[in-house]
C-alpha cells in the first residue's frame, strides 16, 4: 500500500507512531492494539508474501483473542490460516480467504496452555488487496473451580443426609478447590426451596418436611468470561432430610365427656409418617396430530432428573408404564414410539387397526379435539394393543375404538438398556397417511420406584413416646392412663413423641368434666294422721331440699320414681308430685339429673303418718363469757334440737326457738340457731312441727331451759426482771394457775411453773410467760420481760514500741490490771489500762473488770511492736545502681549526701538511673512502720560502652568506620522497602536505591551496651533516560536525564542507517524500520538505557484526478487554484497527513518553496 506518486504538483505527510503491529516474522506478546496485514493501517498487503507472526499474551495463562472487523484478500489466493498455538504446528482453526472473515477468533485454554495464537499468511506475485484489521485482546480463561461443603452444623450422618426437624437452623460452610487461585471467591447457595443466600458460611431452615437437594456454585474474581465471575462446574446434591411429623390421630380419649368423679382411659398413639419423593410418573404436555402424510410429531419432551446420574436402565422391566392419553379418527395412520435420552427408540404401536379410533375422536377432521382415553405400554401386559378389543367411541360418527387399558409394546424395553433415566424422553408419532387428526393430550412415564436413590425417601423412627405428668393420671399402663378430674372443667393431656431426627412433637387430647352434682339427701315427709284414706303428700316438699346446696340448682332436674330401677333409668317418673296419694311407710325415689346429661343421683325417702310430736326436756347451755365479761355471748341453738327430739325421726321434723310461748305457738320470730342472749340467763321457747303438715305441732308453755354466760376469770400478772431472768409480783389477781414459756426459751432457762421465778435466763434478752387459771372459765394472760443486761467489760489494745494503750469499748468505770504479773519494768495504769517501760517484742495479758449491777470481765494479749530492720544492699548498674532490701519493705529511699549530677533515685525501690559513669553516690534507706529505723550504703556506677561510627556513602549503599568500641551489631534502624541489605558486622550497606536515605544503627555487646543510629544518602545513580521522535529515515533523541554521554546501536541495524554518538539522532534509516539504541552516562554512578523506536514509514497516497477549474474573464490560462481542495483526496482523508506543493519533485522532497494554497 505503499506508492510514489508522480503528479502534476507533489506533497509530503507526517504521521503518529502508535502501538498496533503489522504482519511480520516473530513472536510478540499482545494484549491490545490493532493487528493489520503488512501494509499497515492505510497500506495494501504486499505480494509474494510468506509470513508467520506469533501473538502471545501478556500474563501467563491468559489467552489471545483477536476481533476481525475488516477481511480482504484475492479470493483462493492470498491466504491466513489461523493455528491455535505457539507455533504452525498447533491445531488449526481455520483458512480464510477472499472477505470470508475469520470474524472473532480465541485461544483456547484446554488444548492450549500458552494462550498464543500463530497466523500464517501467504500471496502470490500478480496481485494485493486491502488486507485486515483486528482487535487485540487478552482473556483470562476460568479455572477449574469444584465446589465443596467443608462443614455443615449438624453435621452430615453416615448415610450421607443432613436430618432436621422443621425450622431447625442448620449451618453450612461451603468451600472450593481452585486449579489456580481462590482470591475474591463468592459462594451462592441454592436451598432447593425456592431459597438461596450468599456468603461462605450461610444459615437456613425448612418449614416443611420433605427431602431438598442444596447446591453450592462458587465463584471467583475472573469477569472477563462471565460477569457474575467464573463459576464452579459441579453438582453437589447435599440431600437435607426434613422430618415428617407423625400421625396423632389414634390419640383419643375412651369418653371425651366425663360426670363429676368419674374415670376415664386415653390411649397415646405416634405413628410415624413416610415421606416420598416424587420422582415418578413425570408428564408431557398436549400435542396436536394434525393431518400428515409420513410427518413425524414430537409430545412434550418429560425431563427426568431426581435419579442418581449415573443410573441407566439395566432391564426393560424397570420402565414401569408408559401412558398416552390420546384421540385419533384412523389409528392405523400412525406408528408410535419412545424414545430415550440417547436416542435409543423402541415402538409402541404400529399402523394397525384401519379406521378403528383412538379413544373418543372426532371424525369430522377439522382440527378439534375429541375426547381421550389412556391407553399405557408395560411389560408386564399380555396383549398388543392391535389384538384389543374394541368399543362404541367418538362423533361423526361414532365408530369401533380401542378399549383403553395396558397393552405389550411391539418393541422390545429392553432395547433401552443402558440408556441413562436421566434426561429427555419423547414420544414420537409418525401420522402416514394423509386426512385423519387427533390429539395426545397427555403422556407419562413411570419408572419402577427402587430406582430412586434410598435418601430421597425416608421414615423417622420413633424413639420415645409417652404421656407428660399431670396429677390426675391415676393410673398409666404403656400408652394407657386412666385419669379421674377432681373438679369439673375441661382437663387437657399431651402426648409427647420424640424421633431419631432429635425432633419432639405433641398430641393434646382434651375431655370435659361436668359439674359436681351436690344433692342433699331428701326429708321424709310425715303428716298427721287423718283417720283414713287417701293420704295426700306434697312429694315437691323435698325438691328444694335435694337442690339446696347446690350452685347450679336451676342446671338440676329432679323427678320422682316409685322404684329404684324406674329412678336411675329415668323411668315412670311420677306426675302430679303436689298432690301424690300415698301409703304409710311408702318408699320414694328421687332423682337429680345435671341437664340431660345422664349423671345423677338418687334417694330414697319415706311417706309417715304421725301423731302430735313430743318436747322432751334439756338441760340448760352454758359458755363462758369473752375477756370483756359482759355476759353476752352468741350460741348454738341447734344443739339443744338432737335432745328435744328424742328418738323421734329428726327428717321428719322442724324445731325452732323463740324468746315466748306467744311466739312458738304461732310459728313466728323464731330465733337464729346462732343467737347472742339479751339477758343472762335468758329463757328459751320451742316449737316441734311436723314437716309437710303445719297444723301437726307443739310448742312449749313454759321456758323449755335457759341460756347462762358464766364470767372469765382474770389471768393478768406482772414481772421483776433479774441478771439471769425474772420473778413474778404478788398477789396474783387469780391464784392457783400455771406459769410456763409461750415457746423453747434456749437450754438451761426455766420456769417454776407454781411462782413464775425465771432463771438461768441470758443476759438483756427478751422471754415470753403465759399464765392460765384453773377455774370453770379459765383465761389466758401472756407478758413479754427482758432480763437485766449484763455489763460490756470489751476492750481493745493498740501495741506500741514499749508497751501499748488500752480502748474501752463496753462499758467504762471499770479497773484494769495484769494477770499474770510480768516480770519486767512493764507498768499499766489500773484506769487507762495504758503498758509503758514494756520490752519490745514481748507478750503482756491485761484484764478488765466493770463496776456496774451486772458487772464482768474480760482479758486481751498484748505483744509490743518489733524495732524495724532497715538493711538493704546496692548493686551497680551501667547508669546506677538498684537496691535490694533485706529488712523491712515499704521505707523510703534517698541520696545522702545528695549528688551534683543528673543522677536520681526512686524514692520506693531505691533504684538509681541517670548517673554518671563509674561516679559513686551514697544512699540512706529509712522505714516506715511503727518503730521505724535507718541505714546508709555506697555504690558505684558500672563504666559505658562507646558506640559511635561514621558512613561513606557509596553508589550502591555506604561503607562504615567505626571509631568507639567495636564488636557490636549493625542493622537498619528503619527497615527498607528496597533491595538494599546491610552486614551486620562490618555496618556496609550494598544493593541500596539509588539517592534513597537509609538510617543504620550500631549497638555495642559489652557490659553496659550503646547504640547510635547515623543516617545517610546513597550516591544517586545518573539519569540515563532519553525519548526518540521517529522519522521518516530514523529519530531524534532528546536526552531526559544526565547528559555528555555517548549512544550507540544495541542491536547492529544491517542497512545504512547511522548513529551520531554525542547528539543519537539517527538518520539513513529505513522508513518502517525498527532500531535499538543504547545510551551510557560518564557520572560518578554512570547508568544506560535502552530505547526501540521504529522509524515513521512514508505515507500512502492517493494519485488525484486532474485539478479542473473554469478560467476567469481573461481567457489567458491563467487564474487562482485553491491547492487545498485536493488536500483529503490525496491523504485518503487521513487527519494525520498534512499536504503541501511543489512546482518540482526536488522541491517537494526537500520541502523547498511550498506553494500558497491559493497559487495562480
Amino acid at each position: 500500500m505503499k506508492k510514489l506518486l508522480a503528479l502534476i504538483v507533489f506533497f509530503i505527510t507526517s504521521i503518529s507512531f502508535s502501538q498496533d503491529i503489522n504482519m511480520q516474522n516473530g513472536t510478540f506478546d499482545r494484549c491490545s492494539g490493532i493487528f493489520y496485514d503488512s501494509g499497515g493501517e492505510f497500506g495494501n498487503y504486499g505480494s509474494d508474501e510468506d509470513l508467520v507472526i506469533t501473538l502471545c499474551p501478556e500474563t501467563a495463562g491468559f489467552m489471545v483473542q483477536l476481533n476481525f472487523n475488516a477481511f480482504a484478500t484475492q479470493l483462493n489466493v492470498d491466504t491466513m490460516t489461523i493455528y491455535n498455538g505457539q507455533d504452525t504446528a498447533a491445531p488449526e482453526l481455520g483458512t480464510y480467504n477472499g472477505v470470508a472473515s475469520p470474524g472473532f477468533v480465541t485461544a483456547t485454554p484446554n488444548i492450549n496452555p500458552s494462550g498464543c495464537l500463530t497466523i500464517a499468511f501467504s500471496s502470490d506475485g500478480v496481485a494485493s488487496n486491502s488486507g485486515w484489521a483486528a482487535e487485540i485482546s487478552c482473556l483470562e480463561p476460568c479455572q477449574d473451580i469444584t465446589a465443596q461443603i467443608d462443614s455443615t452444623v449438624p453435621v452430615v450422618d453416615t448415610d450421607g443426609a443432613i436430618k432436621v426437624c422443621p425450622g431447625d437452623d442448620i449451618t453450612f460452610t461451603g468451600g472450593g478447590t481452585f486449579s489456580n487461585d481462590p482470591t475474591g471467591a463468592t459462594y451462592e447457595w441454592d436451598f432447593g426451596d425456592m431459597n438461596t443466600a450468599n456468603g461462605q458460611t450461610v444459615t437456613h431452615s425448612y418449614n416443611t418436611p420433605g427431602v431438598y437437594l442444596v447446591n453450592l456454585v462458587v465463584r471467583d474474581d475472573n469477569f472477563s468470561d462471565d460477569p457474575n465471575g467464573c463459576p464452579s462446574n459441579n453438582s453437589i446434591d447435599q440431600i437435607v432430610q426434613v422430618a415428617t411429623e407423625p400421625d396423632f390421630s389414634a390419640s383419643q380419649a375412651a369418653n371425651a365427656v366425663l360426670c363429676y368423679g368419674e374415670s376415664t382411659t386415653i390411649t397415646g398413639a405416634a405413628t410415624p409418617v413416610e415421606f416420598i419423593f416424587d420422582c415418578s410418573p413425570a408428564t408431557g404436555n398436549q400435542t396436536a396430530l394434525p393431518d400428515g402424510n409420513g410427518v413425524s410429531y414430537t409430545s412434550g419432551t418429560i425431563v427426568e432428573n431426581c435419579y442418581d446420574d449415573a443410573e441407566v436402565v439395566v432391564d426393560g422391566s424397570q420402565i414401569a408404564e408408559v401412558c398416552l392419553n390420546i384421540e385419533h379418527s384412523y389409528s392405523g395412520d400412525l406408528d408410535i414410539y419412545l424414545e430415550s435420552p440417547n436416542g435409543v427408540q423402541v415402538q409402541l404401536f404400529a399402523q394397525a387397526g384401519g379406521g378403528t379410533y383412538f379413544g373418543g375422536a372426532d371424525n369430522n377432521d377439522n382440527g378439534v379435539p375429541g375426547v381421550g382415553a389412556d391407553y399405557c405400554f408395560s411389560t408386564t401386559a399380555t396383549t398388543l394393543l392391535q389384538n384389543a378389543n374394541t368399543i362404541n367411541a367418538g362423533t361423526n360418527p361414532p365408530n369401533a375404538s380401542w378399549e383403553p387399558g395396558t397393552y405389550l409394546p411391539i418393541g422390545n424395553f429392553d432395547d433401552f438398556i443402558g440408556s441413562p433415566i436421566n434426561g429427555d424422553w419423547t414420544i414420537i408419532i409418525t401420522d402416514n397417511i394423509p386426512v385423519d387428526d387427533g390429539t395426545i393430550f397427555y403422556w407419562s412415564l413411570d419408572f419402577d420406584p427402587s430406582l430412586q436413590p434410598p435418601l430421597l425417601s425416608f421414615t423417622p423412627n420413633i424413639t420415645s413416646e409417652g404421656w407428660d405428668a399431670d396429677p390426675t393420671i391415676t393410673n398409666t399402663s404403656g400408652n394407657v392412663i386412666t385419669v379421674t378430674p377432681p373438679d369439673a372443667g375441661q382437663y387437657c393431656y399431651t402426648y409427647r413423641a420424640t424421633d431419631d431426627y432429635g425432633c419432639e412433637y405433641t398430641e393434646q387430647v382434651c375431655i370435659d368434666v361436668l359439674p359436681e352434682l351436690i344433692a342433699a339427701a331428701p326429708n321424709n315427709l310425715v303428716i298427721c294422721d287423718p283417720g283414713a284414706a287417701p293420704y295426700i303428700f306434697d312429694l315437691e316438699l323435698n325438691t328444694p331440699v335435694v337442690t339446696a346446696s347446690a350452685s347450679n340448682a336451676g342446671d338440676l332436674v329432679v323427678t320422682y320414681h316409685i322404684s329404684q330401677t324406674d329412678a336411675e333409668n329415668d323411668a315412670g317418673a311420677i306426675s302430679g308430685t303436689n298432690n301424690y296419694s300415698g301409703t304409710d311407710g311408702e318408699t320414694i325415689f328421687v332423682r337429680v339429673e345435671y341437664l340431660t346429661s345422664g349423671c345423677n343421683e338418687v334417694f330414697p325417702f319415706t311417706l309417715n303418718l304421725s301423731g302430735q310430736p313430743v318436747l322432751n326436756p334439756v338441760s340448760a347451755l352454758e359458755l363462758c363469757d369473752d375477756s370483756s365479761n359482759d355476759g353476752f355471748e352468741e350460741f348454738n341453738l341447734n344443739a339443744q334440737t338432737a335432745g328435744i327430739l328424742g328418738g323421734q325421726d329428726a327428717s321428719s321434723f322442724e324445731v325452732t326457738y323463740h324468746l315466748s310461748f306467744a311466739d312458738a305457738d304461732a310459728d313466728v320470730a323464731a330465733l337464729p340457731l346462732n343467737y347472742t342472749n339479751t339477758a343472762n340467763p335468758q329463757p328459751i321457747f320451742v316449737r316441734i312441727e311436723t314437716i309437710g303438715d303445719s297444723s301437726c305441732y307443739n310448742a312449749s308453755s313454759n321456758p323449755l331451759f335457759n341460756l347462762v354466760v358464766i364470767p372469765r376469770e382474770d389471768a393478768t400478772f406482772n414481772v421483776t426482771p433479774t441478771c439471769d431472768g425474772a420473778t413474778v409480783n404478788t398477789p396474783l389477781a387469780t391464784p392457783g394457775g400455771v406459769f410456763e414459756f409461750t415457746g423453747f426459751p434456749g437450754p438451761g432457762v426455766s420456769i417454776d411453773p407454781t411462782t413464775g421465778e425465771v432463771t438461768g435466763a441470758t443476759s438483756g434478752l427478751p422471754y415470753e410467760v403465759r399464765y392460765t387459771t384453773s377455774g370453770v372459765c379459765p383465761s389466758v394472760f401472756t407478758l413479754t420481760f427482758n432480763v437485766l443486761t449484763e455489763d460490756n467489760a470489751t476492750f481493745n489494745v493498740t501495741p506500741t514500741c514499749d508497751g501499748g494503750t488500752a480502748s474501752i469499748t463496753g462499758d467504762s468505770g471499770g479497773i484494769f490490771s495484769f494477770n499474770p504479773v510480768p516480770t519486767d519494768t512493764a507498768v499499766i495504769d489500773s484506769s487507762t489500762g495504758d503498758v509503758t517501760n514494756a520490752t519490745p517484742g514481748t507478750s503482756y495479758t491485761i484484764e478488765y473488770m466493770t463496776s456496774g449491777a451486772c458487772p464482768a470481765s474480760s482479758t486481751q494479749v498484748l505483744t509490743v511492736l518489733n524495732l524495724d530492720d532497715p538493711s538493704f544492699s546496692l548493686t551497680a548498674t551501667c547508669d546506677g545502681a538498684t537496691a535490694t532490701i533485706a529488712g523491712d519493705t515499704g521505707g523510703t529511699f534517698a541520696f545522702n549526701p545528695a549528688p551534683t549530677d543528673a543522677a536520681v533515685i526512686d524514692v520506693n525501690t531505691g533504684t538509681i538511673t541517670s548517673g554518671t559513669s563509674g561516679a559513686t553516690y551514697s544512699v540512706e534507706y529509712t522505714t516506715a512502720n511503727s518503730c521505724p529505723q535507718s541505714s546508709i550504703e555506697a555504690v558505684t556506677v558500672l563504666d559505658s560502652d562507646d558506640a559511635s561510627f561514621t558512613v561513606a556513602p557509596t553508589c550502591d549503599g555506604g561503607v562504615v568506620t567505626i571509631t568507639g568500641t567495636v564488636g557490636g551489631i549493625f542493622d537498619f534502624d528503619t527497615v527498607p522497602t528496597d533491595t538494599a541489605v546491610i552486614d551486620s558486622n562490618t555496618g556496609e550497606v550494598t544493593n541500596a536505591s539509588s539517592g534513597a536515605t537509609y538510617s543504620i544503627s550500631y549497638t555495642t555487646l559489652g557490659v553496659c551496651p550503646d547504640t547510635e543510629v547515623v543516617t545517610f544518602n546513597a550516591l544517586p545513580i545518573d539519569d540515563a533516560s532519553f525519548i526518540v521522535n521517529p522519522t521518516c529515515d530514523g529519530g531524534e533523541t532528546t536526552i531526559t536525564g544526565i547528559t555528555g554521554g555517548t549512544f550507540s546501536f544495541d542491536v547492529v541495524p544491517t542497512d545504512l542507517a547511522v548513529i551520531d554518538t554525542n547528539t543519537g539522532n539517527v538518520t539513513n534509516g529505513t522508513p518502517g524500520e525498527t532500531y535499538t539504541i543504547e545510551y551510557v552516562t560518564f557520572g560518578a554512578c554512570p547508568n544506560s538505557s535502552i530505547v526501540v523506536f521504529t522509524a515513521n514509514p512514508l505515507p500512502s497516497l492517493v494519485v488525484p484526478t486532474a485539478l479542473e477549474v473554469c478560467d476567469d474573464g481573461v481567457p489567458d490560462g491563467l487564474t487562482e487554484i485553491d491547492l487545498s481542495i485536493k488536500n483529503e483526496e490525496i491523504s485518503g482523508n487521513n487527519p494525520l497527513y498534512s499536504v503541501s506543493y511543489y512546482l518540482t519533485p526536488g522541491d517537494a522532497d526537500t520541502a523547498t518553496d511550498p506553494l500558497p494554497t491559493l497559487y495562480t
